[in-house]
């Protein structure tokens, strides 16, 4: 009786350490490797509609340009999400970026220099990502207009 019962104890204890015995055996990849591969961020969220965010630069006198500098996003509200819960999460996403070596190309937020912000809007809230110039502007519209739920 004594053993049945030392086995069972052993069994039940070792349990939780199958998993982890069965990873490390695997091996994992390297971390700029995992976030490579990984998903973007932003496709965790139902995107509504997406429209250029456009600034007006003044070149002297009357003459203006209009240079499109990122997106703007909708997301639907969800329970439980905030404006302040989406921008730390989208902020920590470009932290963790800018410290890999290799970023994810068809992410939005792996464009150098992306700056996140989160705004209510009615039903949901605006993400307004904004690059640093023109061309990686249009190159973040275009990667956000790819996650763009039909």
């Amino acid at each position: 009786m004594f053993i049945r019962k030392l086995i069972a104890v052993l069994t039940l204890t070792a349990t939780p350490f199958a998993p982890l015995v069965a990873h490390a055996a695997t091996g994992t990849p390297p971390a700029e490797s995992r976030a490579a591969h990984a998903p973007c961020i932003l496709g965790q969220y139902r995107i509504a509609s997406v429209t250029p965010y456009v600034v007006q630069q003044n070149l002297g006198g009357r003459i203006t340009a209009q240079r499109v500098l990122g997106a703007e996003a909708f997301v639907p509200a969800e329970p439980g999400l905030t404006a302040e819960w989406l921008w730390a999460t989208l902020a920590r996403h470009v932290g963790a970026m800018k410290g890999s070596a290799t970023g994810m190309k068809d992410c939005a937020l792996g464009v150098d220099k992306v700056q996140v912000e989160v705004t209510p809007a009615g039903p949901g809230f605006r993400v307004r990502l904004v690059a640093s110039d023109q061309a990686s502007g249009k190159e973040v519209l275009r990667r956000v207009q790819q996650l763009l739920v039909s």
